[in-house]
């Protein structure tokens, strides 16, 4: 929590020690001016329609919506701050006054920490799905989603409370001749404690988790295509399986969807965070502080912040079920009548023991509808 921490972005980086800028910090001054608006406008927006297709369409049944609902809000939470951080650029010093100078670093520090928490979450999810499929109805499901994202929360708001201490408005210097919101220096010692188990929770440790297991649910992905790839070029010799063997398949390839946009997202995340951590470790064990290092902390936090507003992108490029509820939500069509029609479907149903029974679905819709549901319901 130093004026060097890249990782909240919320303190100003020093710069009082360069005797004036030179071009390289005159194009990143501008790319913060102007992109940083247009970040904040655009990731919000995403963010908001994300959680309406996750809560207002089918997708709302899957346990990993949830998961990215809850992200796009803590997301959005630090585009907040970001903006008003941001104020200060245009001579509106909201973010320095008492109150909401502890206030949007409490907020600044806790959504860093749910976001990296909320993607190691529904990473161990996508895990258990591909390693554990038959473990997966059980362990995946909406209630315990509920559940780990509330006590993450709480864990977090209880963690990052002592930020709330740790900052405040700070008189005019002869560096600086307005006050600004920074480190108070009675609370130095304990801040720097708090950094240190801060780098732990929310880099060291989550990173390390989602490394692991992304590299596990890539293997098991490409396994899994290998298999297929295996699969086609057989059947085109035996003959064609029953409809109900399909059906069966539905829920698989469902899953594996799902399982690439997560992999992809959070993939997404690493990349974008990884140099902002780095530059924070660097700055912690006391590397220089020269005119480079400064470029650097800027662009690591420009990426930083990037990765706060661009998820909404990286679920409609990766996902194809987000895609279609996007478009179904913006441009809803007007069912027709004969559109509405009673489905009847036919599945084989483990009971106890070994045996096997059929079991008759009906639903009304129409065929592609009732099909989609009908394996979406099966997670």
């Amino acid at each position: 929590m130093n004026n060097t921490n890249v990782t909240s972005g919320i303190f100003p980086i020093d710069e009082t020690e360069q005797l004036e800028p030179d071009l390289a910090e005159v194009v990143i001054h501008r790319i913060q001016m102007y992109y940083t608006p247009v970040l904040v406008y655009l990731g919000a927006l995403g963010n908001c329609l994300s959680v309406c297709v996750f809560f207002n369409s089918k997708l709302r049944k899957l346990s990993s919506s949830f998961y990215l609902a809850a992200l796009a809000i803590s997301d959005t939470g630090f585009l907040v701050s970001l903006f008003v951080v941001w104020l200060n650029m245009v001579d509106v010093g909201l973010f320095n006054r008492q109150g909401f100078c502890q206030f949007f670093i409490f907020l600044t520090t806790l959504c860093s920490f749910l976001s990296v928490w909320f993607v190691v979450a529904f990473t161990v999810e996508r895990f258990v799905a591909v390693q554990y499929p038959l473990r997966r109805q059980s362990m995946c499901t909406v209630t315990r989603a509920k559940a780990v994202l509330v006590g993450l929360t709480v864990l977090g708001v209880t963690l990052c409370s002592p930020v709330l201490w740790f900052s405040s408005p700070q008189p005019p210097t002869e560096k600086h001749n307005v006050t600004l919101c920074n480190l108070a220096e009675e609370w130095e010692e304990w801040a720097n404690v708090f950094n240190v188990a801060d780098t732990v929770l929310t880099f060291i440790l989550p990173f390390s988790v989602i490394v692991v297991l992304n590299s596990l649910i890539a293997r098991a992905v490409w396994r899994l295509a290998g298999v297929r790839r295996t699969m086609t070029v057989t059947g085109r010799r035996v003959k064609r399986p029953q409809m109900s063997n399909g059906q069966n398949q539905r829920p698989a390839t469902s899953q594996t969807k799902v399982t690439k946009m997560l992999l992809v997202v959070s993939t997404a995340f690493l990349c974008f965070n990884l140099p902002a951590y780095v530059m924070r470790l660097y700055a912690f064990f006391g590397g220089d502080s020269d005119r480079m290092t400064v470029i650097l902390q800027h662009v690591c936090n420009l990426l930083f912040h990037t990765n706060f507003g661009i998820n909404f992108a990286l679920y409609c490029v990766s996902g194809q079920n987000f895609r279609r509820a996007v478009g179904h939500m913006l441009c809803p069509r007007p069912r027709r009548r004969h559109d509405t029609t009673q489905v009847t479907m036919s599945e084989y149903v483990r009971s106890s023991g070994s045996l096997s029974r059929r079991r008759t679905v009906t639903m009304n819709g129409s065929w592609r509808d009732a099909h989609e549901l009908h394996a979406m319901s099966q997670k």
